[in-house]
């Protein structure tokens, strides 16, 4: 049984949890049903271009509430939780069809993390005309020029699924936000990161439902790197610009592969955002924000 939010955030400081509390009270997330998925989604703002924020494995937008309050006085923000798909170009045109039919938004800038970054590449792919920038934050390359040795790691997670269609998922969710926040948060900043350690642990306890979590992380994943369908050039002609935020840290996407990020997109502006890893996202959250507000204003 999934516990109560005081129980989750009893470890988090006062003040952040405020935040939170008071974000989810002047912007709670819309529940939408476009062609039979459920979306979550949160959206500030006005205008027919907005910064679309992606998430990573977990799935849950949320996770973008800083960089939302701060950057939806400059546009329209618009984040997303994910629903269960089982590709990443599928992701890319469901989210496309959500944010052009429902949402209006014309032109989409990309904010993504992670595997999020990974549909974010799909859909500009697939919508280049109508994305005139994205920003990539410890994100991969599945590109034509990858090593399979360097996929296997992701395309092994398919042997997960049959795990988890075993396996009952409810007692895991709990030890699942542990294990997540274990893994990404480096060990001399966990003591003062309890407010994202018990974020993290609500995600998976009352957001994470398990033909979500298993799509996007045993199936689309595993995919997108068996199939490695990016090239280095197939961007050529693309008129909009990149930010790549990487950190030396990340141990999810290491250098050879960072190296081939940079490579889909020789034009990008480069920042390193020190070896946080994956959690950088979280815990340089001011950093990173003014990294994202200063490339918008290059646009």
């Amino acid at each position: 049984m999934a516990r109560s939010f005081e129980d989750i955030y009893q470890i988090a400081p006062l003040p952040a949890v405020r935040r939170l509390t008071g974000f989810r009270e002047t912007h709670p997330a819309q529940t939408m049903e476009k062609d039979g998925l459920i979306w979550r989604v949160w959206d500030l703002g006005q205008g027919e271009r907005a910064l679309v924020f992606i998430p990573s494995g977990m799935g849950h937008g949320e996770v973008f509430f800083p960089y939302l309050q701060d950057l939806c006085v400059d546009m329209r923000c618009v984040a997303v939780s994910l629903p269960a798909c089982k590709t990443m170009e599928e992701y890319a045109r469901r989210l496309h069809a959500l944010l052009m039919e429902e949402l209006g938004v014309k032109q989409a800038i990309l904010v993504a993390c992670g595997i999020g970054g990974l549909i974010s590449q799909t859909y500009l792919r697939l919508y280049r005309d109508e994305v005139p920038a994205q920003v990539l934050i410890t994100c991969g390359a599945p590109c034509k020029e990858l090593p399979d040795e360097d996929c296997q790691r992701w395309i092994l997670r398919k042997k997960m699924v049959l795990r988890y269609a075993i396996a009952p998922f409810e007692p895991m969710r709990q030890q699942m936000g542990y294990q997540t926040f274990d893994s990404m948060c480096p060990e001399e900043l966990q003591d003062g990161m309890q407010f994202w350690r018990a974020f993290i642990s609500e995600t998976y306890e009352h957001y994470v439902y398990k033909k979500q979590f298993v799509s996007l992380n045993c199936r689309a994943l595993p995919d997108i790197y068996e199939k490695k369908p990016f090239r280095v050039g197939d961007m050529e002609g693309w008129m909009g610009k990149t930010l790549i935020m990487e950190s030396e840290g990340d141990h999810y996407y290491k250098e050879r592969e960072r190296a081939l990020l940079k490579g889909l997109y020789p034009g990008a502006q480069v920042e390193n955002i020190g070896p946080l890893g994956q959690f950088a996202l979280m815990a340089r959250e001011k950093e990173n924000i003014a990294l994202i507000r200063t490339f918008l204003r290059s646009l």
